[in-house]
Parts: structure tokens; C-alpha cells; sequence
């Protein structure tokens, strides 16, 4: 990319926000995990330039700080602004933890409010040998941005359960827990895991024309015996 170019996309990202304040939204989440743009710039795995917008590693986060920054001249102070970051791109010489805290420390400066913890994804098709898959594995990297860049976190990847999600954000390893694959298998994925917590007995957080009919069958089962 030139210079140029560079100013144009950073430019670009402050007019989004302006059409998505238009529009009425009201969260905006920066893509910049996964080997998108913004993680390209940030990981010395792929940012090879030796201008002011790659090398150290200040000059390799100069274009995430932009966009954070031109987001918010358009951007309302009381409407969340999210970075998604790879925490580590689970690879030597890429990424790592430490790196993603200073860099959480710098989009707080430009008013970013949470950092939404990924990891990886930048490396080609194949998952890094440093990357060991199991639930949650990516929780203890929500949980160090929270307590070492002092900035709230949603944690993500590898989630299902809701016990044991709940249990993420009761002992505060982050603030918030996103899903997303296992939403696309189960829509209701909120809903049923508000009855298994405790939260929703009898559908009451259901839309009245669903959760009034689910409550119903619910009752002439049990009648019956057969639930």
C-alpha cells in the first residue's frame, strides 16, 4: 500500500462509523484479527515495511491507532467502540501476548472500550503446533488484557457450555463471552442457556407468541408424565 492508500482506508473507517451512526447502530467491532488488514499491519509476520508504518513494533500498531482514532471523531463517546485481536499469532517471530497488552494499552488512549480475544489466523490454512485446542483455550488471554492493559475483554472461541461460560465472567476472567459458530447451530443458544442457568423458568424471556405456546407444551408434559 502507499502512503496515500494508507490515509484513504484510515479515512474510510471514519466514514463508516459516520453511516453506521446514521444508520442507527450503536456498537461498532473492528476486525483486526485473523490476517485482516489491521492484524496485517500489527504482526512482523507480514508487516515488512521499513517506513513509518511497519519495523518497531510502535510503527507496526501506528495504523491500528488511526483507524481507532478516526472511528471516534465520528463516533459518539457513549457508544462501545470493540477491537478484535489476535492475541498471538501462535507462531515465533509472530505476535505475541505481551505485544497485544501494549497494544491494548494504546487503543484505550484513542478510546477503544473492549478488546474482543482471538488468536491466530495468519500464519495460512493449517492450525500453528503451538496452538492446543480445548474449551475455552483462549480465556487466559481475555483474562491478562483485563488485569494487565486494564481494559474490559470478551472472551471467545472453543465455547458452548453455559455453565461454563457464566463462569468466565463470575470470576471475572473477562467481561463479556461471544459465540459464534454455536449460535449457528442453535439460534436459541441464549434462551436455552438462560432455562439451564436458572434465569428463565417458565419462557418468560421467549417472544410472547413462542415462549406463552413453549410454556403450554411444557405443562401437559409434565401432566402426562413424560417430562
Amino acid at each position: 500500500m502507499s502512503i496515500r492508500d494508507i490515509e484513504e482506508v484510515i479515512l474510510a473507517f471514519g466514514e463508516a462509523a459516520r453511516r453506521s451512526r446514521e444508520a442507527g447502530f450503536k456498537v461498532i467491532e473492528v476486525y483486526a484479527a485473523h490476517g485482516f488488514l489491521v492484524h496485517q499491519f500489527l504482526s512482523p509476520l507480514t508487516n515488512h515495511r521499513s517506513d513509518e508504518w511497519g519495523g518497531n513494533e510502535s510503527n507496526r500498531r501506528r495504523f491500528a491507532i488511526e483507524v481507532a482514532r478516526s472511528i471516534r471523531k465520528y463516533w459518539p463517546e457513549n457508544f462501545p467502540l470493540i477491537f478484535r485481536l489476535s492475541a498471538t499469532d501462535w507462531i515465533d517471530g509472530g505476535i505475541e501476548i505481551e505485544d497485544t497488552i501494549e497494544t491494548a494499552k494504546c487503543l484505550s488512549l484513542e478510546g477503544v472500550d473492549m478488546i474482543d480475544c482471538s488468536t491466530g489466523g495468519i500464519g495460512g490454512k493449517d492450525r500453528p503446533r503451538r496452538m492446543k485446542v480445548s474449551q475455552g483455550f483462549q480465556v487466559e488471554f481475555a483474562q491478562r488484557l483485563k488485569e494487565e492493559a486494564q481494559i474490559a475483554t470478551m472472551a471467545v472461541g472453543f465455547l458452548w457450555d453455559p455453565e461454563f461460560c457464566e463462569g468466565i465472567v463470575e470470576k471475572k476472567e473477562a467481561d463479556m463471552v461471544a459465540l459464534a459458530r454455536e449460535l449457528l447451530d442453535d439460534p436459541n443458544w441464549p434462551l436455552h442457556a438462560a432455562s439451564q442457568l436458572g434465569a428463565d423458568k417458565d419462557y418468560g424471556l421467549w417472544p410472547e407468541e413462542m415462549g406463552w405456546w413453549l410454556d403450554k407444551r411444557d405443562r401437559f408434559l409434565k401432566k402426562l408424565g413424560l417430562r
